[in-house]
């Protein structure tokens, strides 16, 4: 990978820091189940928003990685994850269960929910590790490139 300026190395870190958070936040909702999900209007919102707040910040972060790489823009949320893999930036392993979690996204922005449900359900299942994962392997790149 190409050297990132201190500016993206900075937006990063500050998009990093707010991913930690959002993650610390979503683990209080790991035991939620259907009920709570479908009865309780503030949890619902809570844990929808902050996995929208999670894919968001993951999707910032890859995408000045890529301008970092001089990678072709990605025309798809679910390419820049892809992207992040073939580059060797993140493992490819995580790249496509990110790419799985930015079509999460939509389907929480536009579906009912019953549908939302089960993506949540995976999420609070593997993508709060996964999310983790990536949050560990970004920084690792960030410490490499910069020292």
């Amino acid at each position: 990978m190409a050297p990132i300026t201190d500016e993206q190395a900075i937006s990063i870190i500050r998009r990093l820091r707010f991913l930690a958070t959002e993650l610390e936040d979503l683990k209080a909702y790991v035991q939620m189940d259907y009920f709570q999900y479908q009865s309780d209007r503030k949890s619902r919102r809570d844990v929808e928003r902050i996995i929208e707040n999670l894919i968001y910040a993951a999707l910032d972060i890859a995408k000045i990685l890529i301008a970092g790489e001089n990678l072709e823009v990605p025309e798809t949320y679910r390419q820049a994850f892809i992207q992040l893999g073939e580059a060797g930036i993140i493992n490819r392993e995580l790249a496509i269960a990110l790419a799985e979690k930015a079509r999460t996204r939509n389907i929480l922005a536009h579906q009912y929910l019953d549908i939302k449900w089960e993506l949540i359900k995976d999420f609070l299942a593997a993508g709060i590790a996964d999310m983790e994962q990536f949050k560990q392997q970004v920084e690792q790149k960030i410490i490499t490139l910069r020292d």
